[in-house]
């Protein structure tokens, strides 16, 4: 005797919807009525009311023949069920958005994967990954050719997904590879020139103390400033002040990372640190800190501000001076091994790039190998 459990999966009309079938311990999820030869499509509804409706009337089909023993019959085995397109696409997505991500990266990862289901068939999704091929992913990815930097970070995004597949097994050949890449254009994050950095500093200090304490904590510590700056508390902060101990979980490294205080910065945070308990936050002075958004939205009320005082210029940002003190720490020691434990990257490859983003590496040797008249 077979004991099933049925319902409707329904949020709203960007993702698809279906009848979730459980039958000993076993789950199934169906979209339309193809299997039990039935007309019904709820996902191309246009309207909320059209497709619940048709929802329902698909759980009443579905409920039909598990209640006669049909639908058990029409089932091959469990494991083709589960490893159709969609369960493994889902899949690599959980395990991806199970690690630290950045939460914009995150979401975009999550829209790119329900995106790219949308757009394959339903027998595509229903049927083994491997039958996949590379044209099909790139009529996908060249809907997104609206310019270069959109095509390639859907194309990132979805190698990220299919890679995870690949490394597991699941699927058999790397298809991104044999998709299109799109040459983008190198976008150099524009640092701050020494007179500029204390004219802004001067000039946020002014404004909003909050948002000068991070940008100073960002360019004296080299911290990241909406993820490690933001979610400070004072626990933190160890030596009398003079370190900020964050652990693998409070950093994008992933390891325990040991920073040192400058003595400009110690001054700026010293009473404030000393007036929190241990676990209120540097900024709210409560436990709980504020939004994602909340050095964003300080930024971009003074950004104009300060653009029309010329202060500073068009693409300098908040992250310019964590970028400012990468180069001038580069230029001063001329040792990446240094600056990567002060940039906390778990790879030189990864300090390597950020400095050539930066239009810096191998500025100063080009200079002595230049021809000379």
């Amino acid at each position: 005797m077979h004991t099933y459990e049925i319902s409707i999966s329904f949020t709203d009309l960007t993702k698809r919807s279906f009848i979730s079938i459980t039958i000993n311990g076993t789950r199934y999820r169906e979209y339309n009525g193809n299997r039990i030869n039935v007309n019904i499509k709820p996902n191309k509804a246009k309207t909320v009311k059209e497709r619940s409706t048709l929802l329902k009337n698909l759980e009443y089909e579905f409920r039909k023949r598990l209640e006669d023993g049909s639908y058990q019959r029409l089932i091959s085995t469990p494991q083709d069920q589960l490893e159709n397109t969609e369960t493994l696409m889902l899949k690599a997505l959980n395990q991806k958005l199970s690690n630290k991500l950045n939460p914009h990266y995150a979401k975009a990862l999550e829209r790119n994967c329900h995106q790219f289901l949308n757009f394959l068939t339903a027998k595509e999704i229903q049927s083994d990954i491997n039958h996949l091929n590379v044209n099909r992913i790139q009529s996908y990815l060249d809907a997104y050719k609206t310019s270069h930097n959109n095509y390639m970070a859907k194309r990132r995004e979805l190698g990220s997904l299919l890679g995870y597949l690949k490394g597991k097994g699941y699927l058999r050949n790397d298809l991104l590879k044999q998709t299109d890449r799109l040459k983008v254009k190198a976008s150099l994050h524009k640092i701050y020139s020494q007179h500029q950095l204390k004219s802004v500093l001067k000039h946020i200090k002014e404004r909003n103390e909050n948002l000068y304490l991070c940008c100073l904590l960002s360019y004296g510590c080299l911290l990241r400033p909406h993820m490690e700056i933001r979610n400070l508390t004072a626990r933190h902060f160890k030596a009398d002040c003079t370190e900020i101990h964050l652990s693998g979980e409070e950093n994008k490294s992933g390891r325990v990372r040991v920073v040192l205080i400058p003595k400009y910065v110690r001054k700026a945070i010293y009473h404030r640190v000393k007036n929190l308990a241990k676990n209120e936050n540097l900024f709210s002075n409560q436990t709980q800190p504020y939004n994602e958004y909340y050095f964003k939205t300080a930024w971009s009320r003074l950004y104009k501000e300060m653009l029309a005082l010329d202060i500073l210029e068009e693409k300098q940002t908040i992250y310019s001076f964590r970028h400012t003190a990468a180069v001038n720490v580069y230029k001063k020691s001329k040792d990446l091994h240094l600056l990567k434990q002060l940039l906390g990257h778990s790879d030189m490859i990864v300090t390597l790039k950020y400095l050539r983003g930066l239009g810096v590496t191998n500025v100063e040797e080009l200079k002595n190998v230049m021809p000379e008249l």
